[in-house]
Order: structure tokens, then sequence, then C-alpha cells
């Protein structure tokens, strides 16, 4: 199958959907798919690896409200000319964000087509709770038009936990919903071999003794970094917080805090084999990938109480640990994780059962196979 991708970013942006897309597209690749992928010019962040074995369709567009961490690129007029021209040529078109200006026009020139590609788009997060009221207005009133428009234009909307499945049965009650979870690079995220670890930490001047857990994340409200801080403060220097990741560094992030900012994915591959647990207390999210990763490298997680999270950590016992968004909450899981001998084992072995690529490159295919032979049978 000829297979569209859309996105408001792409690799070596550096971002959850970003990742989803690039592993996505690895996959299906190597199943013998041909995968294009369209996406703004956007290129902020750690430079990572560049996406391979798949095109890339880079669209300009101005990224200014990043700024202000809304992850919304304004894209050029030439977006709809070469969406048009992409379309013309695919079997499956694939958005990835209700809202993002690129799916959005993606979906609606899909199903205009005289082609009639197969429509999907999968929703990530939904609605995201902005601390300014004005633009957790704005995003509401998106969802209702441009988010509601969008998922019922579509032939089926990927989901990744209940949260976010109820609200796309709000918005769209006859569009089919599916759930595929994402998966993780193996390879790249995995468990430390004999000796690395230590030389790892003696690198990194981490040998003192005293453990590290990491933060891995944007630097945004929604990430949970204050919560992560606090935590740290009530640990009075039972761990030190390693903060990883793209944007504006706390003023003052205390004495038991090292903010290393925005790195390549394989410099945070090595970080996490050498630190001895991971701290996300983040919200709104489908489920974090960077958690994936962490468990994927054989790190205990702790992460903030999410209802929507439950289904991805069922039977990681010990490999994950929830906790209230306060520093004294996040401090005790953080404690517990680093005292149980077991945890890390539990995590990785967990991370190789529940998050596969090829797991989910196989449902979307058959998804995709599904939507086509439907279409087919209708005589469209």
């Amino acid at each position: 199958m000829r297979i569209l991708a859309v996105s408001h970013y792409a690799l070596p942006h550096l971002g959850g959907i970003e990742v989803v897309v690039d592993g996505l597209a690895r996959e299906l690749v190597a199943r013998g798919h041909e995968v294009v992928h369209v996406a703004s010019s956007a290129t902020a962040g750690a430079p990572g690896r560049a996406p391979g074995g798949y095109r890339v369709e880079r669209v300009p567009a101005l990224n200014v409200l990043e700024r202000i961490d809304v992850p919304y690129p304004l894209f050029a007029p030439s977006l709809v000319g070469v969406l048009r021209r992409e379309i013309a040529r695919a079997d499956v078109v694939h958005a990835h964000g209700l809202l993002y200006q690129s799916a959005a026009a993606a979906i609606a020139l899909a199903a205009r087509s005289a082609r009639r590609p197969a429509r999907v788009v999968t929703e990530h997060v939904g609605h995201v709770a902005y601390a300014a009221p004005l633009l957790d207005r704005a995003q509401a009133l998106a969802l209702a038009t441009l988010g509601r428009a969008t998922a019922r234009r579509a032939q089926a909307l990927v989901t990744l936990n209940d949260a976010v499945d109820a609200g796309l049965a709000a918005l769209a009650p006859a569009t089919r919903r599916v759930r595929i979870h994402n998966g993780v690079d193996a390879e790249r995220y995995r468990p430390a071999p004999p000796g690395e670890r230590a030389a790892l930490r003696r690198e990194l001047g981490w040998d003192d003794g005293v453990p590290r857990v990491l933060f891995v994340g944007r630097l945004v409200a929604k990430k949970g970094l204050d919560a992560a801080l606090a935590a740290t403060a009530e640990g009075a220097g039972a761990f030190r917080l390693v903060v990883v990741g793209p944007g504006t560094p706390p003023r003052a992030p205390g004495a038991n805090v090292h903010v290393l900012g925005a790195m390549p994915p394989d410099r945070v591959a090595a970080l996490y084999r050498a630190a001895d647990a991971f701290l996300l207390p983040s919200r709104g999210e489908g489920f974090p990938l960077t958690a994936q990763e962490a468990m994927a490298s054989g790190l205990p997680v702790v992460l903030a109480d999410e209802p929507a999270y439950a289904e991805y950590l069922g039977g990681a016992g010990a490999g994950a640990r929830t906790a209230a968004a306060d520093g004294a909450a996040l401090a005790r899981a953080v404690a517990g994780a680093l005292a149980d001998p077991a945890a890390g084992a539990a995590a990785a072995a967990h991370a190789r059962q529940a998050f596969s690529w090829a797991a989910a490159a196989v449902r979307h295919e058959a998804l995709y196979r599904e939507l086509l032979a439907g279409d087919a049978r209708d005589g469209r």
C-alpha cells in the first residue's frame, strides 16, 4: 500500500507524535509498504535520528506559537498543493491529531478525492488542560468545530486510552474507533549489559553513590516538571533529578537538580541505561512515550495517577508506580522504586511484552485493508 502520514512536525523536531510517526512508518516500510510523511519544516529541538526508509515532504510554516508552549505550526498555503499531489497517489491517508492544520486539511481533501483513499486519524491526547484560560477555551472551541469535522470525515479513529476514546465518541459517535497502543524502539532503548552502566555513570560523574532519577520531556506545564522538582525537594538529597528536554529551564531548580536541556535520542538512551529510576508526573497524555522508553531500558517508572494509564501498566508489577502529582506523594513513590531490587527487571519485562512497533504495524495494516475492502464493496 501507499500510505500518506500527515502530522504537524517531523523528526528531528522532538516530540511524541514525531516519534510515533517515525516508528510506525519504519515498521510499515519493513513490511513492504511505501510511506510518505507530510509535515512542517520546523526542526526545533535537539538533532535526532533522521527519518529513514521513507520520504518526508516538509512544508514551510511559521512556528511562533511553540514559544508559548503551543505546538501548532501555521502552514503556508502551499500545504494544499502538496497534499493534493500526495493524496492522488495514496491508498491510505493517516493523519495524526484532529486539530493540526495539516491533518484537518489532509482528511478533508482525501474525503473529496476521486481516488478515495482510506482515511484514518490517530488522536494522541484529546483536550490538554492549559493553565491560561484563553488557551484552554480556544482549544475547547477548536475541538468542538474543527476537531468534530475532522473526526466525522475520517473512516476510523485510532485512540490510545479510554479518556481519549470517550472524547472522540462525543465528537463523532458514528465514526469507527480502534484502540492501538504505540510501540518502542527496542534496539535503542534496552537495559545496559554488564559493565556498561558503571562506565556510563563514571563518564557522567554519577559514581558518587547517589541515585539519579530521570525526567525526560518537553519543559512545559503539562509534563509536570514543577511536581518533579517538589518531589526532589521532599527527598532531601535521597536522589538527584536529571532533567532532559527542550524548553525554558526552571529559574531555581534546586541543589539536587541537574538540567541538561535537549539532547539527541541516542544520548537520552544512554542516560536511561545509566539512571536508577524515571519520574514524569505529566497530565493529559495518551501514555508518555518516554515512560515506554524508560521501562524498555530497565528503569522503574513513577507517573501521575492518571486513570488512563492503567491499561498500559497492567502486569508491570514493581516496574511502575503512580502517585498524586504532589511532592510528598511522588517522593514516596520514587523511594519505593529505588528500594526495590526487582523493579528495573519488572519494567523491562513488561515493556518487551506490551510495547511493540511490529504489533502496532500489524494492527494498522489490518485496519487499512479493512477500510479499503469496505470501499471496494461499496463501489467507491
